[in-house]
């Protein structure tokens, strides 16, 4: 079941507007409410106007199995196509790699083609590339976030607008995505990053069927060096 969120502002509202206040003799003091913090405009993901600020994020490709040199897990499109899975992933838990201490993370999912003429773990091509580092080879997968333990998936046609993305051991992603959520089309999602990317990780998704398995997000990272 979806939760539906109040924003800081209306439960400070409804918390003052309830406040009973007795005054003694000539004591007309009132307490102060705590201030209603400005809202976010970089840095943030958010669900119906409830905001959580993006500590850490990261990039990570889909491999079977486990460890830093996990074969990368290819996966064949209903046209035929083949390619591979990557996760770049805003979140505001304890460490880069601590998903599961996170309570908001959004999930942009892209894909690029194999070239299927370079044989697996050949020295001679590249048979696997990074998202936008060739032309015509990157696909978009989907987005999804998660705040307080719910999970919502962005309707078709929502907003990605992607203005930088570097990569490296310390790389850096600007992008704004909105949209709503693709069960209840009332409920609002939206994330704005414009900051640092950790290096690669390894993602394992050996134990799932396809590209839409919730197993993902609970899978192992582990630091990985290069797509070879």
């Amino acid at each position: 079941m979806k939760k539906m969120f109040l924003s800081l502002a209306t439960i400070a509202f409804v918390a003052t507007g309830t406040l009973t206040v007795t005054s003694c003799g000539s004591d007309d003091s009132t307490p102060n409410p705590d201030p209603v913090p400005e809202p976010l405009t970089e840095n943030f993901i958010e669900v119906d106007g409830e905001q959580e600020e993006i500590v850490y994020s990261i990039y990570g490709v889909h491999v079977n199995g486990t460890g830093e040199n996990a074969p990368i897990r290819e996966y064949t499109l209903e046209d035929g196509r083949v390619v591979i899975a990557f996760e770049f992933i805003s979140h505001n838990g304890s460490a880069a790699g601590s998903l599961s201490t996170a309570t908001a993370d959004t999930w942009v999912t892209l894909l690029t083609l194999v070239d299927e003429s370079v044989p697996v773990d050949s020295e001679e091509g590249d048979r696997y590339v990074l998202p936008f580092t060739v032309e015509g080879t990157t696909i978009y997968g989907g987005f999804t976030t998660s705040m307080n333990d719910t999970n919502y998936t962005y309707a078709s046609g929502a907003d990605f607008n992607l203005t930088e993305l570097t990569y490296g051991q310390n790389g850096t992603m600007t992008y704004t995505l909105e949209g709503v959520d693709a069960d209840a089309s009332s409920v609002e999602l939206k994330t704005n990053l414009d900051g640092g990317i950790s290096g690669l990780y390894s993602i394992n998704a050996g134990s799932g069927k396809g590209l839409g398995d919730s197993f993902v997000k609970s899978g192992q990272l582990t630091h990985r060096k290069s797509l070879n």
